[in-house]
């Protein structure tokens, strides 16, 4: 973790103070999430602020911001750094400007290689802007990162609403979403859950299966955490539990909560879509995810996808949902 500022915007705060709410939040969030499998490790140079060759206005941080302006953002911090610190065995560069430096506005990832002046080789490089102090706080960093592991956005990029296709579910969307642990899509690709903790359902007929919370480890393992229906060479129907356990605590949107989920579908293409059980409700926490909250599914509801899936509710025991599900 590098921090830079500008001879435009030269640093107003230590840099302890904007170190010191990422300094374990995130790790612990991901701790919780993974299941204890994932160990972020946060290297910072807290011996000063390196200043930036050029103003933060020369950048052209904007929306459209291009490959080879935010490069020679990323190199002109590694040139400030210059060759006395070590990058080497670095996964990850973190850069984080001034607070209150307003022409870095936004956060945005890159997996092009840079070269620092060590001659440590980073593949993959965050640099971090206000939304870091002023809108999302800590989970910014989970955000982010979450693309250095090669997670999409679940928001688009043109026209819509950040919540257009998950609502407050997994914060690769709504980064502040009342549900914001990443979906089971997301955990068995990274390989938190394991490929028996997914029961994938090909043959027609009814089947019944008891699907524990996507938030939380399953010690015995006897209870899988999603299921996973295909509808074609890449993509699923995909059910998974939803409480507001570990880091969804508070959550509003709790059940079985159903969406499609396809592989070759890009970031901010709408990759993953919660399938909306009761349009036009309203949802709950509207300030958080909205109308797609209450999208999970209650004890006793079923919902016919139109993709050759039905999925009833049977009943909940402690946590567990015993769900059955119909393929046509």
């Amino acid at each position: 973790v590098i921090f830079v500022d500008f001879p435009d915007f030269p640093a107003n705060t230590t840099v302890q103070e904007l170190y010191d709410p990422i300094a374990s939040a995130p790790a612990e969030l991901f701790k919780t999430m993974s299941y204890g499998k994932l160990n972020l490790e946060l290297v910072p140079l807290l011996d000063k602020f390196y200043r930036m060759p050029a103003d933060s206005s020369s950048y052209g941080y904007a929306r459209g911001l291009t490959t080879e302006a935010h490069l020679r953002y990323i190199n002109d911090a590694l040139t400030a750094v210059g060759s006395q610190q070590s990058f080497r065995d670095i996964d990850v560069l973190y850069i984080i400007p001034p607070k209150f430096a307003d022409e870095i506005s936004f956060s945005t990832s890159t997996g092009t290689d840079v070269t620092a002046l060590d001659g440590s080789m980073i593949s993959s490089t965050i640099t971090y802007g206000q939304d870091l102090f002023f809108s999302w706080g800590p989970k910014t960093i989970n955000h982010e990162t979450g693309h250095a592991m090669g997670l999409p956005d679940l928001y688009p990029y043109g026209e819509g609403a950040v919540i257009q296709w998950v609502g407050g579910y997994d914060m690769m969307g709504l980064i502040g979403g009342q549900s914001p642990d990443y979906l089971a899509w997301h955990k068995w690709r990274l390989n938190w859950i394991e490929e028996d903790e997914v029961v994938c359902i090909v043959d027609s007929g009814k089947t019944e299966h008891r699907i524990s919370p996507i938030e939380v480890t399953d010690e015995t393992r006897e209870s899988p955490k999603a299921i996973a229906i295909p509808i074609n060479g890449t993509s699923y129907v995909m059910a998974e539990v939803r409480s507001d356990l570990g880091a969804n605590a508070g959550a509003c949107g709790t059940g079985v909560l159903l969406y499609t989920a396809d592989s070759a579908v890009g970031s901010g293409d709408g990759p993953v879509r919660v399938i909306d059980t009761k349009p036009e409700s309203g949802g709950c926490d509207a300030a958080h995810g909205g109308e797609l909250n209450d999208a999970p599914l209650k004890v006793g509801e079923e919902f016919d996808t139109g993709l050759g899936v039905i999925v009833r509710v049977k009943s909940q025991e402690w946590n567990d949902f015993i769900v059955e599900v119909e393929k046509k």
